[in-house]
């Protein structure tokens, strides 16, 4: 099932005519639900290590951290060569598997080693000839430490993942935030890369990005990757903290309110951030002015919501002009949106489940929505169009729980923990395509509330 769901929707979308691609919701989707996606043929990844006998040794380490980090994507079928057979002519081509080739090849210079990467696929797209798509070189200094080679190589499978996605892509080598669940009443904020290096790492390898006493949770990235909010208990009050995302220095109590302080979400310029606090009475969203300047608390600025119900998980939109939150004003949990200053707050759609957690994502011409969904006792993952107003279900119905989806850099992938089933799935935080069906383990172990590092700004 999970090697069924390997080619990313929009690639497929983009290369061939509309009226053939894989279609997402499903045509025959019911109205007012949301669907899983129809199964695309598989994307099949052939890596060839091409050296010479004196250059195969080298070259294969590199090969790995370049094969570890595909693999987190979930998106490709790995073979041992590149043998597409030919394709019938009447066979649709949104049905025909993918065919990628990586070869690495390498000459030794004084003092570093020139790697050399081509990518090949397969043309036509009935055939089994390999065309060149693309190629470059990695200077790699002999006197480079493991972790300054793992970096040349993350930014070139970035580059790699931009040729074959023709999107922006930036996820190899960048940090993600998350919970650490260590046991009742204790759980810490801890900060890891996401690359093939890390991958299968537990999550208690992770740096400690907070407190080690207490509960500690919902870590949340400043837009210019330099700060880390998250929420702590460690006064014995759900008090807001701001963190030096390079843990330069401890982190700076900034909103304690008496009861909640959490939930927070920044606006994309860094000036305000949104949170839940019931100080004024029942769970509402507030808007905190940023500052940055000083070390006083940051300064309610308006009470956006004000129902007796709860309303919580407040995300702002790319453009900073509205805000997804969740509220149970309807009788059960469902996303809501509204204006940046709280006005027109409305139902943003109707599900017969329980809706929760939004996390907003656009790059390029793509705007969307991640949340999770409560489908009978099982919660699973949606992305919905904001464009389109239509919406899929990533992650399988019948699969282990998932839930507190975060984006990559550009939107190509989506992150989410899961308390696991089993040894053949076990508790952790997973790496979905946007298609969904597939999953790939990042860290083993009891974390939760992944949050990736947003993109740069360019």
């Amino acid at each position: 099932m999970r090697h069924a769901f390997t080619v990313l929707f929009l690639f497929l979308a983009a290369r061939i005519p509309d009226a053939a691609a894989v279609q997402c919701p499903i045509p025959n989707c019911p109205p007012d639900q949301l669907c899983f996606c129809p199964p695309p043929p598989p994307h099949y990844m052939v890596l060839e290590n091409k050296g010479t006998e004196k250059t195969r040794a080298r070259i294969e380490p590199h090969l790995l951290r370049v094969r570890g980090n595909l693999r987190l994507t979930a998106m490709f079928t790995f073979q041992e060569k590149f043998a597409p057979k030919a394709e019938p002519a009447n066979k649709p081509e949104d049905q025909i598997p993918r065919w990628s080739a990586v070869s690495f090849e390498a000459t030794e210079q004084p003092g570093e080693l020139h790697l050399l990467v081509r990518l090949g696929e397969r043309s036509p797209a009935r055939g089994v000839k390999r065309q060149e798509l693309w190629s470059t070189t990695v200077v790699i200094p002999d006197k480079l430490d493991a972790l300054g080679q793992g970096r040349l190589l993350d930014a070139m499978s970035n580059d790699l993942m931009k040729i074959l996605l023709r999107r922006k892509f930036a996820a190899f080598g960048t940090r993600m935030a998350y919970v650490e669940k260590q046991g009742p009443g204790r759980s810490v904020i801890r900060l890891s890369t996401v690359d093939g290096g890390a991958a299968g790492k537990p999550v208690n390898q992770g740096l400690l990005a907070g407190f080690d006493l207490s509960i500690n949770k919902s870590p949340v990235w400043s837009p210019d990757r330099r700060f880390l909010l998250f929420t702590s208990h460690v006064r014995h009050n759900q008090d807001l903290y701001l963190a030096p995302a390079d843990l330069s220095r401890p982190p700076h109590r900034i909103s304690a309110q008496v009861g909640m302080n959490h939930s927070p979400t920044f606006t994309p310029d860094g000036k305000m951030i949104a949170l839940t606090m019931d100080h004024a009475g029942s769970p509402d969203v507030f808007l905190l002015r940023a500052d940055w300047e000083t070390t006083r608390k940051w300064r309610i600025v308006r009470q956006l919501t004000s129902h007796h119900d709860i309303d919580t998980s407040a995300a702002f939109s790319p453009d900073g002009q509205r805000i997804a939150f969740v509220s149970a004003r309807n009788g059960r949990a469902q996303i809501f949106i509204m204006n940046a200053d709280g006005s027109d707050q409305r139902l943003l759609l109707s599900t017969p489940n329980r809706t929760f957690t939004p996390r907003w994502c656009r790059s390029e011409d793509r705007e969307y929505l991640a949340f999770t969904q409560l489908v009978g006792n099982a919660s699973v993952i949606f992305v919905y169009n904001v464009a389109t107003a239509q919406g899929w279900q990533v992650t399988p119905a019948g699969g282990p729980d998932a839930e507190n989806p975060t984006w990559s850099p550009h939107c190509n992938l989506i992150a989410y923990d899961s308390q696991g089933a089993g040894e053949s799935t076990p508790a952790g935080i997973y790496i979905s395509p946007l298609v969904g069906g597939a999953a790939a383990l990042l860290y083993p172990g009891r974390g939760a509330m992944p949050a990736w590092e947003p993109a740069r700004v360019e």
